[in-house]
């Protein structure tokens, strides 16, 4: 192994070369942004601002979490935005448009909601683990990467600085099937069909905090965390990108703004509780 210094002026003709083939690639596949289309910007400050606001929780629009445990509050979720405008196109970008220039922007947004989502922690959790929600293998090879684990990464780091020991833990799968285009119903079939990997180390009594990139009806969360409750387990919170209002919602125009309806980032994020039950045979 060489141990020469580099020579002077290597380091700065590395990065003129670098410019000089950004530059050439922006006139070969033009660059926009992923939020508003604008020209020459991968992705401009007004639309990815969303990231560095406040989480707030969302937990009232996802009727699906309601009937998971009975007698039970409702699971506590955070997220950083409504799923309209440029936050939409910007998460569709990533996820389905190959725009995985995106991933470093979104996972520090997850850092935000990682250091947040520590307040709902029970004392003495221990080592958390941070279950991405799981995607078909068709998805992911469509894809081409585990984009919710992405996500995941990012709560472990925002979790870390908030003195929470964690580390991410793709422990679910979930049957064929997508679901862009179903109806609520059909979701909350499907989606049903999520299970612990097998081969899963035992999960009785850990606690857990369940991520996915987006939340509509709640039924994606409600099978990852009753999955998670089946193996022993206790889905602590949940956090996501953003939240889809539905049509009697009004959009979030501001964390806890008068006519929201939902938590304001400052109200108490406490535990919930649920009686786990022991592992299927």
């Amino acid at each position: 192994m060489s141990t020469h210094p580099p020579a002077p002026g290597r380091g700065r003709r590395a990065r003129l070369l670098r410019a000089a083939g950004h530059e050439l690639l922006t006139l070969v596949l033009p660059v926009e942004c992923a939020g508003c289309g604008r020209p020459d910007v991968a992705w401009c400050v007004p639309c990815r601002a969303w990231l560095e606001g406040e989480p707030w929780r969302c937990e009232e629009r996802a009727g699906r979490l309601v009937s998971l445990v009975q007698d039970a509050p409702v699971m506590p979720v955070l997220t950083l935005a409504d799923n309209v405008g440029a936050v939409r196109a910007s998460v569709v970008a990533w996820k389905e448009r190959g725009r995985r220039d995106l991933t470093p922007g979104l996972a520090a947004g997850a850092q935000v909601l990682g250091r947040h989502v520590a307040d709902a922690l029970p004392p003495g959790a221990g080592e958390v683990l941070v279950v991405p929600a799981p995607s078909t293998s068709a998805a992911r090879r469509r894809r081409g990467f585990a984009h919710v684990e992405a996500l995941a990464s990012g709560v472990v780091t925002g979790l870390a600085r908030a003195g929470v020991p964690a580390r991410v833990a793709p422990v679910l799968r979930r049957a064929a099937g997508e679901q862009v285009g179903l109806g609520v119903r059909d979701r909350g079939r499907l989606v049903g069909r999520v299970h612990v990997a097998r081969g899963t180390a035992p999960l009785v009594g850990r606690t857990a905090v369940l991520v996915d990139d987006l939340l509509t009806t709640g039924a994606t969360l409600a099978a990852a965390a009753r999955a998670l409750v089946d193996a022993g387990a206790f889905p602590a919170a949940a956090v996501t990108l953003a939240t889809t209002p539905g049509p009697g919602d009004r959009t979030h125009a501001g964390a806890g703004s008068p006519g929201s309806g939902l938590a304001a980032p400052d109200a108490p994020i406490t535990s919930w509780t649920v009686e786990t039950r022991p592992p299927r045979g």
